[in-house]
């Protein structure tokens, strides 16, 4: 089964978000970010997806069709570590992540979809097969809700079956402060029945990470996910010393060397590699491995539940799924009949490859134009 073709296009979608008259994608209102499908078809005509984003799409994209394709036509498409090896070596022989990280990355997931294909394997199977199902977290906790929408939709979501709710923080203009009297709520309207992560995306200095690290630390806080800029391993481990709060990261790290750094220095509870971004399944499970040799957890961030699925059910430390409220309409789009979480859990296909049916009109409704 050879590498026959790969053709690469750029889409969006927008999602409803619960108590919301308007539909919201990212954090602050405004367009969809653009993700990419890649679709490779080999030469015995089976059909592999694999999908990235959301930053420098079209270059992507392009980098697929015009870069990736030559350089691994014709190469075994059931070996897609072969594959990851020899790419990187031509397009990113010095670790500059980047687009090159991102096109391998969707490259990657189609392939270990096909490899799954021709073996009649799910690829959480061919990762291991630890788990049929797995935990899920909600990340409802959206900016353009208010303190009062803030607490309603976080009992929403608890009547939902969800037990883990994530809230984002370090985007309000009230900064800080604001982000605990938010978090307060939550927590007010979830009283015992729910645990918070709180997520920064990487948007603190550290001490404004530590000033609400200690203002919320009697709260039942599960992690607070990417505390400060650039991911900073050492900033992480002072963060972690200093107030004693639990810390996840990783979600769009694509550099082998900084999820090493991250776990040797003591710098996270939970690690949180995402393959879309860091590799593909390939990376994934080598980084999940690591981690796991130090007994750290992986869990998914950054959405795309139902491709990150696959980790988290076939390695050994895989944990939780992360289903965002923000992305859910990308699932209902590209995907035929997908599977959505139940009481808090997500049941893992047990069809061949990726699991999933991608819809044609769905890809060319959510299309964008060149």
């Amino acid at each position: 089964m050879k590498i026959e073709r790969i053709e690469a296009t750029v889409h969006a979608v927008a999602s409803k978000i619960p108590l919301l008259d308007r539909a919201v994608e990212d954090y602050r209102d405004g367009p969809p970010r653009p993700f990419v499908v890649c679709r490779v078809t080999a030469d015995d005509g089976r059909v592999g997806y694999g999908f990235t984003g959301r930053f420098l799409a079209r270059q992507v994209a392009r980098t697929l069709e015009e870069d990736v394709l030559p350089a691994v036509r014709g190469m075994d498409a059931a070996d897609p570590e072969a594959v990851q090896a020899s790419l990187l070596a031509r397009l990113n022989p010095r670790n500059m992540t980047g687009v090159a990280m991102s096109a391998a990355s969707a490259l990657d997931i189609a392939l270990w979809g096909l490899k799954g294909q021709a073996e009649d394997r799910s690829i959480a199977n061919l990762l291991g097969g630890v788990r049929q199902s797995v935990p899920v977290y909600l990340t409802f906790g959206m900016p353009q809700y208010d303190r009062e929408g803030l607490a309603e939709a976080a009992r929403q979501a608890l009547g939902s079956g969800y037990r883990l709710l994530k809230m984002v923080v370090a985007v309000d203009p009230g900064g800080w402060r604001e982000d605990a009297r938010r978090i307060r709520a939550v927590v007010d309207a979830v009283e015992d029945k729910a645990e918070i992560i709180i997520d920064a995306n990487e948007g603190f200095e550290e001490e404004e990470a530590r000033l609400l690290a200690c203002e919320v630390g009697d709260c039942p806080i599960a992690w607070f996910e990417e505390p400060v800029r650039g991911n900073d391993p050492a900033a992480l481990a002072r963060l972690r010393t200093d107030t004693g709060i639990r810390t996840g990261a990783g979600q769009m790290e694509a550099d082998s060397r900084i999820f090493n750094m991250l776990l040797e220095r003591g710098s996270v509870d939970v690690l949180q590699p995402n393959v879309l971004y860091c590799g593909g399944f390939t990376r994934a499970a080598m980084i999940a491995r690591q981690a796991d040799a130090m007994s750290v957890p992986i869990a998914n961030g950054a959405g795309w539940p139902l491709v990150n699925m696959h980790l988290m059910a076939g390695v050994a430390n895989g944990w939780l799924l992360e289903h965002h409220v923000a992305q859910s309409g990308i699932e209902a789009a590209l995907f035929r009949d997908p599977p959505y979480p139940v009481d808090g859990r997500l049941a893992i296909p047990e069809k061949s490859g990726l699991g999933l049916y991608i819809e044609q009109s769905g890809l060319d409704a959510t299309r964008l134009d060149d």
